[in-house]
């Protein structure tokens, strides 16, 4: 399955709605998601709440008008089956009103997002302390641990410039990016004491890879296949990495011999919010089709119920 959803991502990353308004709620101009709502609803501020909301609208705007500060309100517009509301701030100027607006969807959605990938490096941290308190070698551990400490500011960083996908790249040679995805999935097979294992095609191709963003794309694979074969029952679970040359590409496949997903499940797999686990979000596989879709590459996963799971994803090299 192709990823084919990066413009889709990008419009809900670029969640901002901006308009400059007349008193009385006339569109004088907007942006790009400002239009979408005039197309949809009419070329009036006014146009977007229906009529039980309506006199709400209609005072928030007279209270921009009337008040030389920014004023902010969560409006019951009708987006609202998609949250609680759009969030608004505006001012006036002029004689004219602007507005910045906010739908609670997708700042609900980014707030989880951050929330589901700090949890990866601080389960690292955890881990390798763990393993530094079995061993008395804390020291051993420590340039992964400050390589962690360092991703989670660096996903702080990303949510405080709003998610502008402005990646990082710089081209990497994937046998040797993969030494350090391999350190990563090991450590975290060592925790939970599943067999690991691994075979990776030597290339002398590059692909321009943003390392920080592959990491998190990996621990989501790797914890999404350490659940599958942890559920298994009669058997020994393992995983494995492996790395191939492709005539476009450089592909990194993640496969376990775990439980398996069933068709119209798989079918699923990937969409935001959508989980078959218990303690879950849906957010994991969702965020790493999005990175690989950032990257340029395509996202697969196939999987036979009962026998186990391949999830992989080709990164393009670079021209």
């Amino acid at each position: 399955m192709s990823v084919t959803e990066r413009n889709l991502f990008e419009n809900q990353l670029s969640m901002e709605i901006r308009f400059s308004l007349t008193s009385e709620g006339k569109i004088l101009s907007c942006n790009k998601n400002g239009q979408i709502l005039a197309d949809r609803f009419g070329n009036s501020f006014l146009d977007f709440f229906d009529e039980q909301f309506m006199q709400e609208a209609m005072d928030y705007l007279k209270s921009v008008t009337e008040s030389s500060e920014v004023i902010p309100a969560l409006l019951h517009d009708r987006l609202s089956g998609n949250g609680v509301g759009t969030l608004y701030n505006g001012f006036c100027k002029n004689g004219t009103l602007f507005l910045a607006g906010f739908q609670t969807q997708l700042m609900t959605r980014l707030a989880s997002e951050l929330v589901h990938e700090l949890r990866n490096p601080l389960t690292v941290i955890k881990g390798f302390f763990q393993l530094s308190s079995l061993t008395q070698d804390f020291y051993k551990y420590q340039g992964v641990i400050m390589s962690e400490i360092d991703r989670m500011h660096l996903l702080l960083e990303s949510f405080l410039k709003s998610c502008k996908n402005e990646l990082k790249t710089k081209p990497v040679l994937p046998d040797k990016l993969s030494s350090q995805l391999i350190a990563l999935m090991a450590s975290e097979c060592t925790m939970r004491r599943v067999p690991f294992d691994y075979d990776v095609a030597f290339s002398e191709n590059a692909c321009n890879v943003d390392i920080s963003m592959i990491k998190q794309v990996i621990l989501n694979l790797t914890r999404n296949a350490l659940d599958a074969v942890e559920a298994l029952s009669g058997r020994t679970g393992q995983l494995f990495f492996r790395g191939t040359i492709e005539p476009d590409g450089y592909r990194f496949a993640v496969e376990d011999n775990g439980i398996g997903i069933e068709n119209h499940v798989l079918k699923k797999m990937g969409q935001p919010f959508f989980t078959t686990k218990s303690s879950g979000n849906g957010i994991g596989l969702s965020l790493s089709k999005k990175i690989v879709a950032e990257h340029g590459g395509s996202f697969c996963m196939s999987s036979v119920p009962g026998h186990g799971t391949t999830i992989s994803f080709l990164l393009p090299f670079a021209s």
